[in-house]
């Protein structure tokens, strides 16, 4: 079964999962999404050479997002996410879209080398980017340089519950900084006591797109 590719809100396209039934990105706007529920709330621009874990990476709009808003705050240290994604036929439909932002060439380059010579690792324009081939959930285990932010934005709780459990939750909040700081679309409360569970402080994150906020994870902070 292919991926049907399908128009948002706000003009970009996504792609619907055929056994799923889920769009990847929010009806409403993938680049919208990608921007004010991740990079925009996170205020990713803030830390000198930031590290991100991008969980399920798929089209790698939130990856763009962030180094756009990152360069556009003026921040031109090295960026270094960490890319964790197991299909890929998604990977595949990177090549067919063009959602505008300025760095998807850079994610262009990085998933055709990956697919065509299993390239993991690649660097341009002070951006490094690192490819987590396979479960998630065992996936972050490897991670050794903590990570300042991170994307989680695995299909919903219903459709893939194991993304979204304590354990899981656990072992992301051991691949974070001291700071740390995660943006999830769910608000879910199974969402939401599986990261107070793994240690994270939670809060509301923006409203976009439905009528729940997002979610906000921080590991010591007491305010946003």
């Amino acid at each position: 079964m292919s991926l049907e590719k399908e128009s948002t809100g706000d003009g970009s396209e996504t792609f619907r999962h055929p056994v799923l039934g889920e769009l990847y990105h929010t009806r409403s706007g993938a680049v919208t999404e990608a921007l004010e529920k991740y990079s925009v709330p996170l205020k990713v621009w803030l830390k000198e050479s930031p590290v991100l874990l991008d969980v399920c990476f798929g089209l790698g709009y939130n990856s763009a997002a962030a180094i756009d808003v990152i360069r556009q705050k003026g921040n031109n240290s090295l960026i270094t996410i960490y890319c964790f994604e197991n299909d890929r036929e998604i990977l595949r439909k990177v090549m067919s879209v063009s959602p505008g932002f300025g760095s998807y060439s850079l994610i262009k380059n990085f998933v055709n080398k990956f697919l065509e010579e299993q390239v993991v690792v690649f660097e341009e324009e002070n951006v490094r980017l690192v490819m987590f081939f396979g479960d998630a959930r065992e996936e972050v285990r490897k991670v050794r340089a903590g990570a300042d932010y991170v994307f989680l934005d695995p299909f919903s709780p219903k459709k893939q519950p194991g993304l979204w459990t304590t354990d899981f939750m656990k072992d992301i909040f051991a691949a974070m900084k001291e700071e740390g700081c995660l943006a999830t679309y769910s608000y879910a409360r199974s969402v939401r006591v599986a990261l107070e569970s793994a240690g994270f402080k939670v809060f509301p994150g923006p409203v976009i797109g439905r009528r729940s906020p997002s979610t906000i994870a921080c590991k010591h902070k007491k305010t946003l």
